[in-house]
């Protein structure tokens, strides 16, 4: 075992080694698996002033050689360049490994649009998750007439643990034929992960919060959720209406009432699967857009690349716009990103479609009636102010 950097988690990794009995066989895997391997994260993450050069924001584009991170890339840069917002893209290759956490670490902003299913891209999007303590998964998932939603007015803000418990993978074999799993959590974290979630429920001018958990399985890791939480209603947060819910229940209620739900939060353990239930019910995950945040850096990504769903043979131009609208929000350019959201809305009304969703319509087309749209509207109001 490598000498561990700090003498705190160096006590921690002897008592689990005597513990647990540590052979030199122990599948320890994970980027946060690393009070064994020596690379825990134990300082804070560094940042950089922002790289705003003549008034332009340089952001992150990581994308890939395949047709889908081809296809994404040309969206995104094609999509900024007609909303006329001052922001250029660093092109980065998924091949390129360190580079792409040292281009996120000065920028502070990223946009991922290739879908990643492979073992060793998982692993390098979890080492980002927990180098750049990128420690909240958020995407919101809403109904649009006429793409495949049954219910209409669902708009639900899900919020998750985004690098914490099962995200640190650490598992090991004791003895021949017997596997340990750990999901290691703090009280800390689950604070700073909640007071988060809160402020943007207020931000958003939402109120109700349902706290999905398993409390009745894991009553001390799931527990200490709902704990902070009440806690942390009662002392900061006196006007957020807090429902805890199992799983199983939340579930059930979901696929026949989804419009009951405003702001779901929930633990790592379930951020993906929520995504994955409340994205179906609203008509598909390749229509929505996922944010991994903390409190300075982010990393923007379709929904469909954020669950590394593979049976898209295509990039949805849906979620494209919508990953580039949240970016615009976190860049401070509200204007545009609002031009760009209606502009998505517009074509949903006229009925451009694309095949996903009974449409004729190719993914580019969808994009270029968006991207001109755009231009006439800014050539509209330069001889409207002559």
């Amino acid at each position: 075992m490598r000498r561990l950097r700090n003498s705190k988690y160096q006590q921690v990794g002897i008592s689990l080694l005597w513990r647990r009995n540590y052979g030199d066989d122990a599948n320890v895997m994970g980027a946060t698996a690393a009070v064994v391997k020596g690379e825990l994260r134990t300082k804070d993450v560094s940042v950089l002033p922002r790289s705003r050069y003549g008034g332009i924001t340089h952001v992150t584009l990581l994308c890939g050689e395949t047709i889908i991170g081809k296809q994404g890339a040309k969206y995104v840069t094609s999509l900024l360049s007609s909303a006329r917002v001052p922001v250029d893209v660093q092109r980065i290759f998924v091949n390129q490994g360190q580079e792409y956490y040292n281009s996120v670490l000065r920028n502070r902003a990223a946009i991922h649009v290739d879908i990643q299913h492979d073992a060793k891209a998982k692993s390098q999007s979890l080492k980002i998750c927990n180098d750049l303590d990128l420690h909240v998964f958020m995407t919101n998932l809403r109904s649009f007439p006429g793409f495949n939603c049954r219910f209409p007015n669902v708009d639900i803000q899900l919020i998750a643990q985004n690098n914490m418990g099962n995200y640190a993978e650490l598992e090991y074999s004791p003895v021949e034929g017997v596997i340990e799993g750990l999901r290691v959590i703090n009280s800390k974290d689950i604070k700073r992960f909640l007071r988060f979630a809160f402020k943007v429920a207020i931000a958003k001018k939402r109120r109700k919060v349902t706290i999905v958990h398993k409390s009745s399985e894991w009553p001390k890791t799931e527990g200490v959720l709902l704990d902070v939480a009440s806690k942390l209603v009662k002392k900061e947060f006196p006007d957020i209406e807090t429902e805890p819910m199992e799983l199983d229940r939340c579930v059930a209620r979901l696929i026949l009432e989804p419009q009951n739900f405003d702001v779901v939060v929930t633990s790592d353990l379930y951020g993906t699967f929520m995504a994955t239930i409340c994205s179906a019910i609203c008509g598909g995950s390749n229509l929505f857009s996922s944010i991994e945040i903390g409190d300075h850096h982010a990393v923007f990504k379709p929904l469909q690349t954020k669950l590394s769903l593979t049976n898209y043979k295509m990039l949805s131009p849906y979620g494209i716009v919508s990953t580039c609208v949240d970016l615009m929000h976190h860049l401070g350019h509200h204007q545009c990103a609002k031009a760009l959201w209606n502009e998505m809305l517009r074509t949903m009304e006229e009925g451009i479609k694309t095949g996903d969703f009974d449409g004729k319509d190719r993914g580019e087309y969808v994009i270029c009636n968006i991207m001109n749209k755009l231009r006439c509207n800014m050539f509209s109001k330069i001889s409207s102010d002559n």
